[in-house]
């Protein structure tokens, strides 16, 4: 039985609702138009609408707090309470027709996120979590763990675009690195137990401010790629999401393989 959530919460469900209502409206399996900002990356007539209608939910809605979206944002440095947003979290994949891609958004407080949610409307799987209360499958209203797994021996770990040299290494220890390119959805896929862990190479927080609150309240961990919590009101130094018992070990390898001088060096202004 669902727990008795917080209203900020409960209006994170209403949001998600609205928002895949947009998403599908736009969406065909054939591919759908859109065009590239000037960081190379892709934004569609779906991104802009449905960051659009946060912004306007939440001035009416709860009018002290600010939106910091993808594609639209009206907070500032000195805004503590934020809504998080991820309008269209895997537009290069919803572009070209795959069914990969979720909205996002959390409640961040003070730079710690304290509620979030992860919803595909093709999957119909909305992921709902508020600190101390676990994370929740919607559709099933059923509490959701990360996997127990304890070694890399056919472990399941995306690796992030590009990082083939921390693939190897895992995949030396056994372990597999399929690839999926919408960090929401991966996120997810650690919430539920389908990865056992994942690494996000970029510096945005609306992709991970929802993933930190779902994943870890289904008992997982998620932090920089140093192994150090931080902020989500912030750019972040990466993410790694995991099961938590594998954190550690991923740390190491990450430090190994040469990935944090990747992410020292990569030019921030593009990506997917």
């Amino acid at each position: 039985m669902l727990p008795e959530f917080k209203e900020t919460t409960k209006f994170l469900l209403t949001l998600s609702e609205k928002a895949g209502k947009i998403l599908l409206e736009y969406y065909s399996p054939a591919g759908v138009s859109f065009s590239e900002k000037e960081n190379f990356s892709r934004v569609t007539e779906a991104d802009l609408k449905v960051n659009r209608m946060v912004i306007e939910e939440v001035e009416k809605k709860y009018p002290d707090f600010k939106v910091h979206g993808e594609e639209e944002s009206n907070d500032n440095e000195d805004s503590k309470k934020l809504f998080v947003v991820d309008p269209l979290d895997g537009t290069l994949m919803f572009t070209i027709g795959s069914p990969l891609f979720c909205f996002s958004a959390a409640v961040v407080l003070d730079g710690k996120s304290v509620a979030g949610v992860i919803y595909n409307p093709l999957a119909k799987r909305t992921l709902l979590a508020e600190e101390g209360k676990g994370t929740w499958l919607i559709e099933e209203n059923k509490k959701m763990s990360v996997s127990k797994k304890a070694d890399f021996d056919y472990a399941m770990i995306n690796c992030g675009f590009r990082e083939t040299e921390l693939a190897t290494l895992l995949q030396s220890l056994g372990a597999r690195t399929p690839a999926v390119y919408a960090a929401c959805e991966y996120a997810s896929l650690v919430a539920t137990g389908g990865f056992d862990g994942a690494l996000y190479l970029s510096h945005h927080a609306y992709d991970i401010a929802a993933a930190k609150i779902i994943i870890e309240e289904a008992g997982g961990k998620v932090t920089d790629i140093y192994g150090e919590d931080q902020r989500y009101d912030k750019p972040l130094r990466g993410a790694l999401m995991s099961n938590g018992i594998l954190h550690d070990e991923l740390i190491k390898l990450i430090e190994k393989g040469g990935t944090r001088e990747r992410l020292s060096t990569l030019d921030f202004n593009r990506e997917l």
